[in-house]
């Protein structure tokens, strides 16, 4: 941890609160994966960071999860609630997207302008729409949920692709696991980068996704429909980057001609071995871009270019940006 990561941690007293409030039934890690984050970070802090709180606007404290086999409890109910927040995160389920609860939305509305951030997991970007929130703002959701989101409310300016977005300190995410890169985005704002970095290795994540990235990896997408051969190639080309991923040598790893090799890759995948080795690329550089840390040239050799110029190059063609572009969006508040 770095003196001024440890500067803004010992600066964070007392413990931020943090309200969850939940509207029953809800997706069971939608609302422990956030929760988790925060707990993990008051311990590998070494310092209570957050004060937590679950509330409800339910009349029942017990919160039902979707799955029938899961139900927690919350502290209060959300009306109940004295004293200012820090910040509120706003968790509901798949059903409960479509939740009319006007007592909650006008404790939004009033709550909205007094902290620090407000944000919600998944579908619960519905319901901040609803009461009035996100009208003239950037705003995500599950990407299943997206276009309901664009055509229920036409004011909000849909983007469907980041796992999470802020506009202004209203913060939406995507479903699931987006949750727990939200809240390891909040720990990274309040206690710097090493603490979120160390509870996303704690927490086995394959990486720590900043908010601009898609919710569908290049490499995801593409193993949905391939065939396990074409699959495990995949999973391999992903970890091998820097590496030859000529055409050739893609062959070779499944034992088929080249001209056979192209034809299966092109109609399980849907492009061009080449074009996806470089979509992978594309991408794995524009996360280690967007994360920092690393120079240019580092990157270009570790995500398979040549050098920096020749990742330049592709950037500006595949994504119409630049290097420094990228870091300058990501570092912009």
């Amino acid at each position: 941890m770095t003196n001024r990561e440890r500067s803004r941690v010992k600066a964070a007293a007392p413990p931020l609160r943090v309200v969850v409030v939940v509207v029953p039934p809800v997706e069971e890690l939608d609302l422990v994966g956030p929760i988790q984050v925060f707990s993990a970070a008051n311990r590998l802090a070494r310092k209570p960071m957050y004060n937590l709180e679950i509330a409800t606007n339910g009349k029942d404290l017990t919160v039902e999860g979707e799955g029938g086999l899961l139900s927690f409890l919350a502290q209060k109910h959300f009306g109940s609630l004295n004293g200012s927040c820090d910040s509120v995160l706003l968790v509901c389920g798949v059903g409960t997207r479509n939740a009319r609860d006007p007592s909650l939305f006008r404790w939004l509305r009033k709550i909205a302008p007094k902290v620090r951030r407000l944000g919600s997991v998944c579908a619960g970007a519905l319901l901040l729409a609803e009461a009035g929130l996100l009208n003239g703002r950037r705003a995500t959701s599950h990407w299943r949920f997206s276009e309901e989101l664009a055509r229920r409310y036409p004011r909000v300016k849909v983007v469907s692709e980041p796992v999470w977005v802020k506009d202004g300190n209203i913060y939406t995410s995507a479903g699931i696991s987006a949750g727990i890169d939200l809240a390891l985005g909040w720990v990274e704002e309040d206690c710097g980068n090493a603490v979120a970095t160390d509870i996303a290795r704690e927490f086995v994540l394959f990486l720590r996704r900043p908010g601009g990235q898609p919710q569908l990896s290049v490499s995801l997408a593409a193993q949905g429909n391939a065939m396990r051969s074409i699959q495990e190639l995949l999973v391999w080309a992903a970890d091998n980057l820097d590496r030859d991923l000529s055409l050739a040598i893609l062959a070779d790893r499944v034992a088929m001609s080249t001209r056979n090799f192209e034809r299966v890759f092109r109609r399980e995948v849907g492009v061009s071995p080449a074009q996806y080795v470089r979509k992978i690329r594309v991408e794995a550089a524009q996360r280690l871009i967007e994360r920092g840390g690393k120079g240019l040239e580092q990157i270009a050799l570790t995500c398979g270019f040549s050098n920096a110029d020749s990742m330049r190059r592709v950037l500006k063609k595949v994504l119409s940006t630049t290097p420094r572009a990228l870091r300058r969006a990501q570092a912009s508040p």
